[in-house]
């Protein structure tokens, strides 16, 4: 018996058209609804087994709404819709669906994903996987932690990626002059968050505190709005601080909640992106609904001084230089006791005795080769090969040969038959590293493998069947690559069955003594070197570093201060100077324009030698040898006003 299906969607034409694709499938569709509320009548009367979700639909309420409800009723659902950009994307990944489909889309491609999202969906039931963190838990642990206060919230920014995307934060208290009333958590080349306060944002910048407090410091005036593009630089130009900073980090959208304390207090948070359409509605409901978590981080965090915790961090730093690891310290050689890297070892247990399909998550240099090694370890494909394939080193007109083999005369210089690396993993296990790096059309390929379990090599007139385990591992944000049309969407979820993500080292700080001794107890084992410790303060500084290449850094910083060493302890360790932030300006002072500043930048000029004249004789249209009509449009669209070519 097929699964019962409900169809939420306000498009009737495309909701019957789903319903006959469905019920020609053998599915059963129990209703179609065009709205949330219609939808609740539904599954309170049809206890449908999986929803067909739209996301904007009749009502104030949209799909994301509904999802949420979707989650704790514990009925599993998949996306139906058009809109695919980054913005849209973050927003339905909080909500955790089985699956997203792109409109307009043909048969196959719904039976496959709902083929892909069954399939999750029984291993998520057949594992009984526990719930990753949500932000509500991960900002209670993070409050908990002995960080420094800036520490803590880097970490909170990089949680609160997971329901809006953003390259800055500023958090501006309604009495600016207030102690802790004005910071900027602003995102470096490396993609770290930095904590600026107003006084080393004015430095960054070169602006002078003058020029500062004659501006209007806030993005915006009106509560809970969101500015994409055109409206947003319409925006800077009610607003010459705003010009400023987003000129300065190529800023190009905004989103501006109000948040308001039991003291009476608000504060307004203001999140920017470098892209041109980051924001939408569905954000302001997000962080409405996660209004608690945000109260709780200004409250827990913001507002406390460094000083409560300072005796604690001391604690934590001070018995540090002779540690070795222990057995309770590393889990199958990888080292570490923090929670984040205790729930990556939770997840390895879980699924190593499976055959299921994983995907590896992190920053560069965050150890996920060794995790997949693991894995192969700790399966019953132990005795069998693992074979690692680094998708970004493959050539471009090799792939198909390098994944698949090929016969002999296949293309010019086959002089011989090929075994490709999924027939050399037969019986066993194939890790895919970098699969981000995958081209398109390869992508078509390796997904009729992970679907057929066949393959069929290059030249050849036949497919053979291979029985093989996938590990696949990324340091790219995949959502992000299916929203730019860079990695496909089926794929990606029959890849995703079971995802571990690896915190960076920077999230796991607590971890950074023991990888440190690690690592010196190996590289003294190696040389003549007579060291046996790293000092209190040494290690402060390691602790205060931020990681940008995670363990791999770590690990060549204490070989060269290993190498560099004059005393039986390592007493300074040379730092790596962080690259500065992001500028858009060169020595000269110049700074890259888009096609769009400049061609409102040379309009503006024309109008202003026409004093204004747009028609006729003498006009801006007549001087830039185009229509009136096209110009009048251009006008219109790059926000130009009469009051600007004064």
């Amino acid at each position: 018996m097929k699964e019962n299906i409900l169809i939420v969607e306000d498009e009737f034409i495309v909701a019957n058209d789903l319903r006959i694709m469905l019920q020609k499938a053998g599915y059963k569709v129990c209703g179609i609804a065009p709205s949330v509320a219609k939808a609740i009548d539904l599954i309170k009367t049809k206890n449908p087994d999986w929803i067909l979700l739209d996301i904007f639909l009749q009502g104030t309420k949209t799909g994301i709404d509904l999802a949420s409800q979707l989650g704790e009723m514990g009925i599993p659902f998949i996306y139906i819709s058009a809109n695919t950009n980054q913005a849209i994307l973050e927003a339905a990944k909080a909500t955790e669906p089985y699956g997203f489909l792109v409109k307009p889309f043909r048969e196959k491609d719904l039976l496959v994903m709902l083929d892909i999202a069954l399939y999750r969906h029984q291993q998520s039931k057949k594992f009984n996987q526990p719930k990753v963190a949500g932000l509500q838990e991960q900002v209670a642990q993070i409050a908990a932690k002995a960080d420094s206060r800036d520490e803590k919230l880097k970490q909170v920014a990089t949680a609160l990626q997971s329901i809006i995307p953003f390259d800055c934060l500023s958090i501006v208290k309604n009495e600016i002059s207030a102690d802790g009333g004005h910071i900027y958590l602003v995102k470096n080349t490396l993609n770290i968050f930095q904590v600026l306060s107003i006084n080393h944002l004015l430095e960054q910048m070169g602006v002078s505190q003058r020029d500062y407090k004659s501006w209007k410091s806030s993005p915006a005036e009106a509560k809970n709005q969101f500015y994409n593009n055109f409206d947003f630089r319409r925006l800077k130009m009610d607003s010459p601080w705003l010009k400023t900073l987003s000129d300065y980090y190529k800023y190009q959208s905004a989103l501006s909640f109000d948040l308001p304390l039991d003291d009476g207090y608000i504060y307004k948070l203001n999140f920017f992106s470098t892209g041109l359409d980051s924001y939408n509605k569905l954000q302001l409901d997000l962080l409405q609904k996660n209004e608690p978590v945000l109260k709780n981080s200004i409250n827990g965090i913001l507002l406390k001084k460094d000083v409560e915790i300072n005796q604690a961090r001391a604690v934590r730093v001070a018995a540090t230089p002779v540690l070795t690891p222990g057995a309770d310290q590393h889990f199958n050689g990888i080292i570490g006791q923090s929670p984040l890297l205790k729930a990556v070892f939770n997840k390895i247990t879980i699924v190593a005795p499976d055959d299921t399909s994983v995907l590896i998550m992190g920053e560069s240099g965050t150890g996920k080769e060794r995790i997949a090694q693991t894995i192969h370890k700790l399966s019953p494909r132990k005795g069998k090969p693992l074979i690692t394939v680094n998708c970004a080193a493959l050539p471009i007109n090799l792939i198909e040969s390098e994944l698949f083999g090929h016969e002999r005369g296949a293309f010019t210089g086959a002089t011989d038959k090929r075994t490709g690396k999924f027939e050399q993993a037969d019986s066993g296990t194939i890790f895919l590293d970098e699969i981000g790096e995958l081209p398109l059309e390869a992508q078509v390929k390796l997904l009729r493998v992970l679907q057929e379990k066949e393959i069929e090599r290059l030249g050849g007139n036949y497919t053979k069947k291979v029985n093989v385990r996938i590990i696949a591992a990324t340091n790219r944000n995949l959502e992000k690559e299916v929203a730019e049309g860079r990695f496909r969407l089926d794929l990606y979820y029959r890849l995703n069955v079971f995802p571990i993500e690896l915190p960076a080292l920077r999230q796991r700080k607590e971890d950074i003594p023991l990888l440190a001794n690690y690592f010196l107890d190996r590289f003294v084992k190696k040389s003549n070197k007579a060291v046996n410790g790293i000092s209190e303060g040494a290690m402060q500084s390691l602790m205060d570093y931020d990681w940008p290449g995670n363990i791999r850094e770590l690990e060549h910083l204490i070989e060269r201060s290993l190498l560099m060493a004059t005393d039986e302890m390592i007493e300074e360790i040379d730092i790596p100077q962080a690259p500065s932030l992001s500028n858009t300006q060169g020595d000269s002072g110049f700074r890259i324009r888009t096609m769009e500043e400049m061609e409102r930048e040379h309009i503006l000029e024309i109008l202003k030698v026409c004093k204004g004249k747009v028609f006729g004789p003498g006009g801006a249209a007549e001087m830039l040898n185009i229509p009136s009509t096209t110009l009048n449009s251009k006008i219109k669209k790059l926000g130009i006003k009469y009051e600007y070519v004064k």
